[in-house]
């Protein structure tokens, strides 16, 4: 992990928060997983309540970029700076009522592989899963609203729990079954390819603490303290309401 430019990190956070509204601000991808090499790009998201004005959006993506050069580190646009650095509330709520997905009006939901080509990369859906991959994976807080945070990781651990549930498709399964779903893709994809997650305590916790937020509502249950039962009916209409709370609280905030 590069401390200096996480330091630089938190420090613009705290200026933009000053000047543009940002609520919080992470550092996630390899320099949270300590895989870095030496000129690994340094992947952020800044969070706020509204939308950046042009000007706004392109100071902050002028200040990252120079935040690269200063400590030596690659920057990668493979996926646009302007896509992916800056996400408002209503995108967070998007990103935790699993909008990075395809979803049925029944609430079934579908994972497909990522596609390496810029139409993809930089599409509302990949937008949407990295805004979530963010906060479920091993990432530093830098600073902020710190119940906003708490409020949007928590989400987004019910929101992977979720696709997981959907994944496994089985009414009984083992916790191993459910992160297995969430590192390998049907077509043999991992990693970045398929959903961004690598195999650690770091999504077994995750997990834990999704199930068990599901289970309060009965989607999930723990019969015997090995396996894992779910109610595949409430599962669907959970996400049923998760896609219609995102969609109000983008119709209220204009997005």
């Amino acid at each position: 992990m590069n401390g200096e430019a996480i330091a630089d990190a938190a420090r613009l956070r705290h200026q933009m928060g000053a000047g543009a509204g940002v609520g919080y601000a992470l550092a996630y991808g390899s320099h949270a997983h300590d895989t870095a090499g030496t000129a690994s790009d340094l992947d952020l998201l800044f969070v706020g309540d509204q939308t950046l004005t042009a000007p706004a959006l392109h100071a902050l993506v002028t200040a990252v970029k120079s935040l690269h050069h200063r400590h030596g580190l690659a920057a990668d646009e493979e996926v646009c700076y302007k896509s992916k650095l800056y996400a408002t509330g209503p995108d967070v709520s998007a990103a935790t009522a699993l909008g990075g997905f395809d979803a049925s009006e029944q609430g079934q939901l579908t994972a497909t592989p990522v596609v390496v080509e810029p139409w993809w990369l930089n599409s509302r859906p990949f937008r949407l899963r990295l805004i979530l991959n963010a906060l479920t994976t091993p990432h530093v807080f830098l600073g902020g609203d710190l119940p906003a945070y708490r409020r949007h990781t928590q989400d987004a651990e019910t929101a992977v729990a979720l696709l997981a549930l959907a994944l496994v498709g089985r009414s009984r399964f083992g916790l191993a079954d459910a992160v297995a779903v969430l590192l390998d893709g049907p077509d043999g994809a991992t990693g970045e390819d398929w959903l961004g997650y690598r195999p650690g305590p770091h999504l077994a916790s995750l997990l834990h603490r999704g199930m068990a937020a599901l289970a309060e509502h009965g989607i999930v249950r723990f019969p015997d303290g090995t396996h894992l039962e779910q109610d595949p009916e409430l599962r669907r209409r959970a996400v049923v309401q998760l896609r219609r709370r995102a969609n109000a609280a983008g119709a209220k905030s204009g997005f």
